[in-house]
């Protein structure tokens, strides 16, 4: 995290828009199945019974999982190889420039540091010129620093329920809006309980911003 709000000290912001934070795995990019690929390469999968994935990578031939060390080795040899292989979710550029018409947009993403300029090519190249910063652990600290910055509204998109607490108890004013892109996953994991909303898709994901700031 020290790292990411070193980045945030150099961010330029327009004073008279509100401010869109959004993650970027399972929000703007495609995780979960093309993770699923990288391992079958492996000959290892993920067995998507939670959210976790530490725990949740196994071997094919066993069912047993990976230690925590060899964990750590998969998601860099995963960025390594894929980092540039990542899909767009559907409607996440169309509504995010929408969206930039009226906001600032922030991507605000957990990822290896050694990888993050690669993702920041990824979306320059797909449409999406906006500041990235590259983070690690809980958000919240991220959007309290974002929330000194700024008098105007803040939103924040995540898939990860633990990071809409982190950002609930650090900064409350700040409307969460919960968006899981996997079908599968977003089957699983319940709504996260310190969320303002749970969207479906981008469209409503501009809607619930767009009725908010009206309101």
């Amino acid at each position: 995290m020290k790292h990411a709000l070193e980045q945030l000290k150099s961010l330029s912001l327009n004073p008279r828009r509100p401010v869109i934070v959004t993650d970027a795995d399972e929000v703007i990019l495609h995780f979960a199945d093309i993770l699923s690929e990288y391992l079958a390469s492996q000959d290892m999968y993920v067995n998507f019974v939670s959210y976790a994935l530490e725990g949740n990578i196994k071997y094919r031939a066993t069912d047993e999982p990976v230690s925590s060390t060899l964990f750590g080795q998969l998601i860099d040899d995963y960025f390594e190889k894929y980092v540039e292989k990542q899909p767009l979710v559907d409607g996440a550029v169309h509504h995010l420039n929408r969206l930039s018409e009226l906001c600032n947009i922030v991507i605000l993403t957990n990822i290896p540091h050694d990888f993050a300029d690669r993702r920041r090519e990824l979306f320059s190249r797909k449409g999406l010129p906006y500041p990235m910063i590259s983070s690690s652990g809980p958000k919240g600290p991220a959007l309290d620093m974002l929330s000194r910055m700024t008098d105007q509204p803040l939103f924040f998109i995540d898939d990860i329920a633990h990071h809409h607490t982190s950002v609930a108890k650090i900064t409350p004013q700040v409307q969460r809006i919960q968006f899981i892109a996997n079908r599968h996953l977003h089957s699983i994991e319940t709504k996260a309980k310190d969320c303002h909303h749970r969207c479906e898709d981008w469209a409503e994901i501009e809607r619930v911003i767009r009725e908010t700031l009206l309101t």
